[in-house]
Formats: C-alpha cells, sequence, structure tokens
C-alpha cells in the first residue's frame, strides 16, 4: 500500500459503556486517511461470526483492552477475546497483516474484572510477528503509529558491519559518547551512529538494519534526554519489541539530576541512570549478560 488512503482497518466492537473511547479513535483514523470497518451495532452472537468478511477486507485490526470482560450468553468467551482469536487465525493465513492492541493508560486496572485480566495478560505474553502491543496516552498518538507501520516506503539497504555492540547517541553527547566508545572498542568490537539533527538520513531504519546485526544496542544520553527516550520507543517498536532477538540498553548518566527519571520499561530493554564514569563498565557488563546468556 503506497498511502494510507489504501489502508483498512478492522476496529474490534466494545460494549456501550466503553463506545466514547472506541468512536474517537474510528474518527481520528478516518481523518487520517484511513477506512474503518465493523459496525458497533452488531453486538451479538449472530453477528459476529461476519468478522471473517471484515477482517478479509482489512488490512490490520485494532484491539482495545476495556476492563470488562463482556462474556457471550452462548460460549461464555468475551467478545474481544473472540475477536482477536479470529485475527489471529487470519494473521496464520495472511502474513502481511497485522495486529495492534492498545491498552490505553486510563483503563482502570483497579476494578478490572479478573477474567479480563486473564486475558490481557495472554495477550501481553504471547505478542509476536505482526504483531504490535501499545499503551500510548492518546487515540491520536497511536493511529500516527499505526499509519507509519503500515505505510510501505521503498527502503534504503545501509551497507553495515556485523558487531557485538551498536552504540547509538545524539550529536549533543558526541564527545562523551566517542569516550566511551574509545574505552569499550579495546575489548569488544563497536560500531557508533551519532544522530545529526535535521539529517534527511532514515535513522530508524539504519537502526534496525544495524542491530539485526548486532549483539547489543546501546542508546546513550547526558544532555539529550529529551531525544533518547521517545527514540528508544521508536527503535524499539522498529525492530519488532518484544519479539526482537536483540536487546536494548538505554543508558544515561545521572549528570544532570533531570536524567534521573527518564526510562523506558519495556520487555527486551534494559534502561538505567548511572554515574558517567560507570558506564563503560556497565555496558560491558550487561554485554556480557547477553553473551552468557543460555540459549532458548
Amino acid at each position: 500500500m503506497s498511502n494510507n488512503q489504501n489502508v483498512t482497518v478492522f476496529l474490534s466492537i466494545c460494549s456501550e459503556e466503553q463506545s466514547g473511547l472506541r468512536n474517537e479513535l474510528s474518527s481520528v483514523l478516518q481523518r487520517a486517511g484511513m477506512t474503518v470497518v465493523a459496525d458497533q451495532k452488531h453486538f451479538t452472537t449472530g453477528n459476529l461470526p461476519s468478522i471473517s468478511e471484515q477482517l478479509s477486507s482489512s488490512n490490520c485490526s485494532i484491539h482495545i483492552l476495556f476492563p470488562e470482560y463482556q462474556p457471550l450468553t452462548d460460549t461464555g468467551i468475551s467478545v474481544s477475546k473472540f475477536q482477536f482469536q479470529e485475527a489471529k487465525k487470519y494473521l496464520l493465513l495472511n502474513p502481511d497483516f497485522k495486529i495492534f492492541v492498545w491498552q490505553p493508560p486510563s483503563t482502570d486496572l483497579l476494578n478490572i474484572e479478573s477474567l479480563q485480566m486473564d486475558f490481557i495478560n495472554e495477550v501481553k505474553n504471547n505478542i509476536s510477528k505482526s504483531m504490535v502491543y501499545s499503551n500510548v496516552v492518546s487515540a491520536i498518538q497511536l493511529a500516527d503509529d499505526i499509519r507509519s507501520l503500515m505505510e510501505k516506503k521503498e527502503l534504503v539497504s545501509f551497507d553495515l558491519n556485523s558487531t557485538d555492540i551498536f552504540l547509538i547517541s545524539n550529536q549533543l553527547d558526541e564527545i562523551e559518547a566517542n569516550e566511551i566508545i574509545d574505552m569499550l572498542s579495546d575489548i569488544v568490537p563497536v560500531e557508533k551512529l551519532n544522530i545529526i539533527q535535521d539529517s534527511d538520513t532514515d535513522y530508524s531504519e539504519l537502526c534496525k538494519q544495524q542491530i539485526s546485526k548486532s549483539k547489543l544496542a546501546v542508546i546513550y544520553f547526558k544532555e539529550s534526554a529529551d531525544w533518547a527516550l521517545p527514540f528508544a520507543q521508536q527503535v524499539w517498536k522498529k525492530i519488532g519489541g518484544a519479539t526482537s532477538h536483540t536487546p536494548i540498553l538505554l543508558i544515561g548518566d545521572i549528570d544532570p539530576h533531570t536524567n534521573t527519571n527518564k526510562k523506558f520499561a519495556a520487555p527486551k530493554v534494559i534502561s538505567l541512570i548511572v554515574a558517567g564514569e560507570l558506564i563503560p563498565l556497565e555496558i560491558k557488563i550487561q554485554y556480557d549478560k547477553v553473551v552468557l546468556k543460555p540459549a532458548s
């Protein structure tokens, strides 16, 4: 698909109590040029089997994780679980299809139904290729992520070398990053990338390709925390999130003190804030853990 107008989205249905957020997302997706299928009125067992027809006309599906389980009277399975299972079946037959799971931070986890919590944990623990889990705050941000992932661009193939450590830094921290690399490169092969503002380079794609050739990806920051955190999130999604074979170490200098809470919690991500003089040692420690980890 060359543009967003060709993207058709199956948006899972929900109870009337939760329809506000779903309707907002549907509206945002349509304003972004995407087509949304699935009639919210079809909230009965009799109409649910038609999901296969709706999926077959879609490029991806979105499943919002709400607190309610919403069981169907005939089977006891919930509406959201039924539709998610049908989307997974369709994905097995159509590898180009993508499944997006959204758990808004506003979800009331304190009052969530136990069966729904079991379902949510099942989903989060079984994210696989062509599936994306997101907990972004807004429908607008989710729609933007979906738009970016669903666009098929002619990608540049970069001339890259296999390495042990791939260290990424911002031009604001170039001097400190080079000092870290000098210390590391005496004991382990290191490839570096200095992110330059306003460059035409597709850094996220370059990182994706280099990380696939690396044992550990390191995103380092000192003065560039406002860049590092969203960049790490972007790269994590780009390389497959929890399904990536290469872990990411997001590591920041404790000076300045405003870096203290600049962390990113996600599967396959190690997030640390340490004293600057200890950063090369900490990178080596995390690298050794990756190399010495028993094969699963």
